[in-house]
């Protein structure tokens, strides 16, 4: 089960990868029009708005699952293996009450983004607002669910084990 987790987060990160690659292309496809034919894509801010959102939450639980947000240890550092485990878990279940928090009070703005036909973007270029707020609370529903898992090997005592990387010292890297 684990294997399948780790192979279904890897590819949701990948997708990320994949999505700023698009972005990009975006980007390069409206600077070269404005340069070249004095004609701009007309839904590039719109386009890559909703994709760096989309984005970053695609990402996001590959990252939690194998630890390696921007942290400050200096404190953590100091304390006891069992201790750090402890906080460690603490931290990880502020994680996945906060998103999971932010799914539960985004439903029924989706909700109302449908009803409404809620959209991003102005006339010349529209992106409908239901599939990115639907996606995004999917996504944290995820994060919060990986924040869960660590938190459970928190309390076992198995988050002191950790190396520079943020690997479990058992953990090999998916192929």
């Amino acid at each position: 089960m684990k294997r399948w987790i780790d192979h279904a987060l890897l590819g949701l990160h990948v997708l990320g990868a994949a999505l700023l690659l698009a972005m990009a292309a975006v980007i390069l496809y409206d600077v070269g029009g404005r340069i070249l034919f004095n004609r701009p894509f007309a839904g590039t801010a719109e386009l890559v708005a909703v994709c760096l959102v989309l984005q970053t939450y695609l990402q996001m639980p590959y990252v939690l699952r194998h630890r390696q947000l921007l942290r400050v240890s200096f404190f953590v550092d100091r304390v006891s293996p069992r201790v750090r485990s402890q906080l460690n878990a603490f931290a990880y279940l502020c994680g996945a009450v906060f998103l999971i928090a932010i799914a539960i009070t985004s439903w029924e703005p989706a909700i109302r983004g449908i009803a409404t036909a809620e959209f991003f973007g102005n006339d010349a270029f529209r992106i409908a607002a239901w599939p990115l707020r639907f996606g995004t609370i999917a996504l944290w529903v995820v994060g919060g669910l990986v924040c869960l898992g660590i938190v459970a090997d928190g309390v076992r005592g198995r988050l002191t084990a950790r190396d520079e990387a943020g690997q479990d010292a058992g953990d090999h890297d998916v192929p």
